[in-house]
């Protein structure tokens, strides 16, 4: 099987629950700089107490250059494959360990995305949109409080959605963060929505219900998940980046019972 085939059978293969085995999806490590200053093996062990039958590690994908904050740097990529690789092998039989970066959409990066798909040691690419392109060399970051509150919501999501269209992404993390800056559900974030919805179910990408996300006010939208028809696959992720915040698919119903 090739690794175009191996990860457009990503959705299935996630969806094949079991009695006994959770999946534990979308943990970061310390490489971030913002996450828990312990060794990836920490969240294996973790996981094996908690039952889970995968791991799946997305942390934050460095770009060439290091343009960019609160991620591993590029020189670091090579020694974080190896190191899950190691985990994996060390682990096989107890827990499947998988490999993926979590990472944004900006378009004069095409050619860097082909090749982390292409890399057959990367089974996931997970579209997180933190931040996006606005116009040539600025970034989402640089504006304004007024204009982040204006327009950000419309960046992400197109960004998303352009990201979805390239075919290198198999999941697309809080898509409901997009609105985080919003204080209440308008037509306007409803269009948006369709739109980026639309997108996932045209390029079979799944969407993650981010529990993270849940625990925040106003990144995580029931209006938005109202919309989100059966036939399009969700996943639940963690988000983790503490040991303590590794959760598996259930954690999502728990959450619902104690309220948003």
């Amino acid at each position: 099987m090739g690794v175009s085939e191996r990860k457009m059978g990503f959705p299935q293969n996630m969806f094949q629950e079991t009695l006994f085995h959770e999946t534990v999806f979308h943990v970061h490590t310390f490489r971030c700089k913002h996450a828990e200053n312990v060794p990836d093996e920490a969240y294996v062990k973790r996981a094996l107490e908690m039952h889970a039958g995968d791991i799946w590690f997305t942390d934050h994908a460095p770009f060439p250059g290091n343009p960019f904050g609160l991620r591993m740097a590029y020189e670091e990529l090579p020694e974080y494959l190896d190191t899950l690789t190691a985990l994996r092998e060390k682990y096989a039989g107890q827990i499947r360990v998988h490999i993926g970066l979590e990472i944004e959409y900006f378009e004069q990066f095409a050619d860097y995305y082909r090749e982390l798909h292409e890399n057959p040691a990367i089974e996931l690419l997970l579209l997180g949109q933190h931040m996006a392109s606005v116009a040539t060399n600025q970034y989402s970051f640089s504006l304004s409080k007024e204009e982040l509150d204006a327009k950000e919501a419309e960046y992400l999501v197109k960004a998303l959605v352009q990201g979805m269209n390239t075919g290198y992404f198999q999941v697309c993390a809080h898509p409901d963060r997009s609105f985080r800056r919003k204080k209440e559900w308008t037509s306007d974030l409803e269009a948006l929505s369709r739109e980026l919805i639309h997108a996932a179910e045209a390029n079979h990408v799944v969407l993650e219900h981010n529990l993270s996300s849940m625990r925040n006010p106003h990144h995580y939208w029931e209006e938005f998940w109202a919309m989100v028809p059966e036939r399009v696959p969700t996943i639940v992720g963690c988000d983790a980046h503490k040991v303590s915040e590794l959760a598996g698919q259930t954690a999502y119903k728990q959450e619902l019972a104690r309220g948003i």
